[in-house]
């Protein structure tokens, strides 16, 4: 069945967060992080919630983690322009779906929107099911009305794409946008024939 859609994650292809550099500066505490972050994409606690309790494990003043480690999150322009082109071609509905609650998206999205760049976006908060769970690749091909093999993931996890894949859906483990175009267009080449 032919490509019809492609679908992007948000942080770790199309934006690179500031997470990794928690992770680094405090790495007794990864564990913990990463409990939180689960908690915080499944929509269960705040983005403040989590700022305060990231606050009092590493001794950082909300301010100072709002600073040091949000507000550094780096839009990676080439995949952005890439995503736009996709979407100009208007050959296929292009989609976003993230590990992420409404709450850290604040900045990030309104961007996004303002470009009218995706047809569909999910976000794990929003409906408390996240990546690599294959219901929520199959919310985004009903989002987009479209059968599950007719979309693409491009996601920097594995994981995330193990799960895509047991929806249904192709995938390419995002490590470069070059990469990302040349298995792209290996996925398009047989379908285009």
């Amino acid at each position: 069945m032919a490509i019809k859609a492609v679908i992007f994650d948000c942080f770790g292809v199309l934006v690179m967060s500031g997470h990794a550099l928690l992770f680094h500066d405090f790495p007794q505490l990864k564990a913990e992080l990463i409990r939180l972050q689960l908690l915080s994409d499944s929509g269960e606690i705040s983005r403040q919630q989590f700022d305060d309790t990231v606050s009092k494990s590493t001794g950082l003043s909300p301010q100072q983690v709002e600073e040091q480690y949000w507000r550094v999150n780096k839009f990676n322009q080439s995949m952005i322009d890439w995503v736009r082109d996709l979407k100009r071609s208007g050959q296929y509905k292009i989609g976003m779906l993230s590990n992420v609650s409404r709450d850290w998206m604040d900045v990030i999205l309104p961007v996004f929107e303002g470009e009218d760049l995706f047809d569909a976006v999910i976000l794990s908060g929003d409906v408390k099911t996240v990546k690599p769970n294959p219901a929520i690749f199959q919310m985004m091909s009903d989002k987009l009305n479209l059968a599950p093999n007719e979309c693409v993931m491009i996601d920097d996890m594995a994981a995330n794409i193990k799960g895509a894949k047991a929806a249904g859906f192709q995938g390419i483990v995002y490590i470069s946008k070059d990469q990302s175009q040349v298995e792209l267009g290996s996925l398009l080449e047989p379908n285009n024939a």
